[in-house]
């Protein structure tokens, strides 16, 4: 009888240990599975998922928590029943997580793998499409608003010596309307004023001018050597519009061409939808005017133009 207990309690003995033998192995086999984000703190430095002690999480357990786009090493700071609060090993790392995201759990972190894909900076954070969040202006058509500062570099004019021709300065306020065909051309279409003085010296005597053109221009963007969401271009635009130059009193009428215009450019977006214009030009401009008397005037003007803009 008594060697039946002592089998009998061997017996159990044996099968405690190979049951929790068992259970260990189970609890120890890497699993994967889903659960969502609960919360993540303001400072993105921890989160909490609806996983505690009732699964068998423990406090200062690791596991790699992952997205469809970057996964993260974690050590289980808090722990209760129902939930556990969870930090980055990493302590440079922050939460690429959401509340209310779908994330995977994965029970085993193997060996140095995860540990490289936490301290990896680049994988914390997936990378920005700038061609989809700023399409507007990388491949959808816009308006754009802008004014520009006008300082003539040369001029020669008939009927006027060279020693009398001195100074011009101005504005100049246009509007283009801007049709994208490929992500890096666009043609643009636009209208501008211009109001200009001429200064003479010599006797001192300020002429002004007015103009209103038409224009066309192509312009390149140079996208693809853009690391972030701003850019440069280039454009060539061209133009024909009328002119009036008063002198003293008496007015002169007539037409103006521009050809070309040389611009560079850069974008700076400051939300999806507007983002700021700056320029700097170089054009040529060619007038013809006619007096009341009949006699004309032709005057090709150098100018170069600093402008600033927004682009919708």
């Amino acid at each position: 009888m008594s060697k039946f207990k002592a089998f009998s309690k061997l017996a159990l003995l044996i099968g405690y240990l190979l049951g929790n033998s068992f259970s260990i192995y189970a609890a120890e086999k890497p699993h994967e599975e889903l659960m969502i984000v609960q919360t993540v703190s303001k400072d993105r430095r921890s989160f909490v998922v609806a996983k505690g002690m009732r699964e068998g999480i423990s406090k200062g357990e690791e596991v790699i928590f992952s997205n469809e786009n970057v996964s993260l090493l974690c050590k289980a700071q808090e722990v209760n029943r129902n939930f556990s609060y969870w930090v980055p090993v990493d302590k440079l790392s922050n939460v690429p997580f959401n509340k209310d995201d779908f994330i995977s759990y994965n029970s085993h972190a193997y060996g140095n793998v995860a540990l490289d894909i936490s301290g990896d900076q680049k994988n914390l954070t997936p990378d920005v499409n700038y061609e989809i969040i700023f399409k507007k202006f990388r491949s959808s058509n816009g308006i754009t608003l802008k004014t520009s500062f006008d300082q003539g570099l040369s001029q020669s004019s008939s009927d006027v010596t060279s020693d009398k021709n001195s100074k011009r300065t101005g504005f100049t306020f246009g509007a283009e309307y801007n049709f994208r065909f490929m992500p890096e051309f666009e043609m643009s279409a636009g209208i501008r004023f211009d109001s200009e003085v001429y200064r003479i010296m010599n006797p001192t005597l300020d002429i002004p001018t007015n103009r209103q053109l038409l224009t066309i221009a192509t312009t390149y963007h140079f996208t693809s050597y853009s690391k972030d969401k701003n850019n440069f271009y280039l454009t060539l635009a061209a133009g024909f519009g009328r002119s009036t130059t008063e002198v003293d009193g008496v007015k002169s009428n007539g037409t103006v061409t521009l050809l070309p215009e040389a611009r560079l450019g850069f974008i700076m977006p400051f939300s999806n939808t507007t983002a700021l214009v700056l320029e700097g030009s170089i054009e040529s401009l060619s007038t013809h005017e006619t007096f009341a008397d009949l006699s004309s005037q032709d005057t090709n003007i150098l100018e170069s133009k600093l402008t600033i803009g927004l682009r919708f």
